[in-house]
C-alpha cells in the first residue's frame, strides 16, 4: 500500500519511511517483475528499469472499485537456450463492463439494506446549497461549516481544516447522513492542539505554497499546477484536467485569525496576519489552541513537521485533547442538535491582489471542472 510519487508531500528519495515509495522499489532492488502499488488511487501502467537493466512493470488500480490492476504473463520455453522466457503486459481494467454476481450481492443484501436505511436518515436542513469547488479557490462556506463545529466543539481560538472533497455539493434541503460522507469523507478524530503564534503562521506559509502559484501577472495560474519539462501544464489521463502538485485535501485554511495570502509573493512569504477575529492582538510568542484533524495532528501532510517545524516526536505532547469518536459522527450530531443550518462564508482570509485571484479563480476554475459552472 505504497504509491509511486516519492517526492509527494514534501518527501525526497532518502525520506525515512516514505510513504510512496513503489517507483524506488522496483528501481532499486533487483529481483522483482511486476509491483503492484495503491495508496495514491492514480491508475498506473508503466514500466522502469532496475539496477540490472531489466523491465519492472508497475501496475495499480485507481479507486472506488472503477477499475482493476491486471498482468498478464506468458512463458515460453526457448528449446535451444533451454531456458524460460517470459512477456509481461499489463492493463486497467475498467470493472463496469462486467456484470455484477447476483449471487454475491443476495448473500450481503440484509446488510447493504441496513446501511441504507441508515444513510438515508434525514439529519437537519440546510437553508442554502454549498459547494467544494469554491474550496479549491479560496475561502468557502463548505470549509467555513468544518470550522464552525470544530471551534464549537473545541472552544480553541483557531481552527484549521481542508477541503476534504474536490467537487461534492450539498445541496439546499433536506440533509442525510449519507451526505456527511461528502461533506468529510475521512474518519479522523478531532484534536486540540497547543501551538505558537509563529507556529501557526508558518503552518499555514506551507500550506499556501503547497496551494497557490506566484503569480506573475493576473493573466497567470492561481493554482499550484503540475508542470513538465518544457513548462506546459500536466494533463491527467484519469481526468482529462491539469495536475496539481499537491493534493486537494492539502489545502489547509484557518478559522479564528483574520489574515491575507499574497499571491504574488513567493512561498514563505505570503501570510499576513492581522489580529484574532475577535479583535484580540496575534503575537508570535503567545500560545493559542488550536482545533485540528487527527491526520494532521500526527503530522500527516508535513504542515505541522516540516512547515511548523515541529518533531513527530514532540507533536504527541503538544495534544491537549482528542475526541473519542470520528469527527464525522460530531458534524452529523451538530446537524442534528442546530436542526435547520444556515451556513455563512465568514471572509476572515482572502487572496491578493484581489483582481490577480478573481482572473485567476476563473481561468482556472474553466481549466478544472470544465466550464460546468
Amino acid at each position: 500500500h505504497a504509491g509511486v510519487e516519492y517526492t509527494y508531500g514534501n518527501q525526497t528519495e532518502s525520506t525515512f519511511k516514505n510513504e510512496n515509495a513503489s517507483k524506488l522499489v522496483a528501481e532499486q532492488v533487483p529481483g522483482f517483475d511486476i509491483v503492484f502499488v495503491g495508496h495514491d488511487h492514480h491508475g498506473w501502467n508503466f514500466s522502469v528499469k532496475d539496477i540490472e537493466g531489466n523491465e519492472v512493470l508497475i501496475l495499480g488500480a485507481s479507486s472506488s472499485v472503477r477499475d482493476a490492476s491486471v498482468a498478464d504473463i506468458i512463458f515460453s520455453y526457448n528449446t535451444v537456450t533451454k531456458k524460460w522466457n517470459k512477456k509481461i503486459t499489463g492493463t486497467i481494467v475498467e470493472l463496469n463492463q462486467f456484470p455484477y454476481d447476483k449471487d454475491f450481492l443476495a448473500q450481503f443484501d440484509a446488510s447493504f439494506q441496513e446501511v441504507k436505511n441508515y444513510v438515508s436518515k434525514k439529519i437537519g436542513v440546510f437553508t442554502s446549497s454549498i459547494s467544494a469547488k469554491e474550496s479549491i479557490f479560496g475561502n468557502s462556506a463548505f470549509t467555513d461549516l468544518v470550522h464552525k463545529i470544530q471551534l464549537e466543539m473545541t472552544g480553541a481560538d483557531i481552527s484549521f481544516t481542508a477541503p476534504l472533497s474536490f467537487s461534492a455539493t450539498i445541496d439546499s434541503g433536506n440533509v442525510y447522513v449519507g451526505d456527511m460522507f461528502r461533506l468529510y469523507r475521512y474518519e479522523n478524530l478531532l484534536y486540540t492542539m497547543q501551538l505558537s503564534g509563529k507556529e501557526i503562521d508558518d503552518y499555514l506559509e506551507y500550506s499556501y505554497a503547497l496551494w497557490f502559484n506566484q503569480m506573475k501577472d493576473p493573466n497567470d495560474h492561481l493554482l499550484n499546477f503540475e508542470k513538465d519539462s518544457t513548462g506546459n501544464l500536466v494533463i491527467s489521463k484519469r481526468t482529462n484536467a491539469p495536475e496539481l502538485k499537491a493534493r486537494y485535501y492539502n489545502f489547509d485554511s484557518a478559522e479564528g485569525i483574520e489574515y491575507t495570502v499574497n499571491v504574488s509573493m513567493p512561498p514563505g512569504h505570503r501570510v499576513e496576519i492581522s489580529t484574532l477575529s475577535n479583535g484580540e492582538e496575534f503575537s508570535y510568542f503567545k500560545k493559542y489552541k488550536v482545533a485540528i484533524n487527527s491526520y494532521r495532528g500526527s503530522g500527516g501532510g508535513g504542515h505541522l513537521t516540516t512547515g511548523s517545524k515541529i518533531s513527530e516526536d514532540a507533536l504527541a505532547g503538544r495534544i491537549l485533547e482528542s475526541t473519542e469518536k470520528d469527527l464525522r459522527y460530531y458534524l452529523m450530531k451538530w446537524i442534528e442538535k442546530t436542526g435547520n443550518v444556515t451556513i455563512t462564508e465568514t471572509q476572515n482570509w482572502k487572496v491578493i491582489p484581489n483582481d490577480w485571484w478573481r482572473k485567476g479563480k476563473d481561468k482556472d476554475y474553466n481549466l478544472i471542472f470544465n466550464n460546468d459552472k
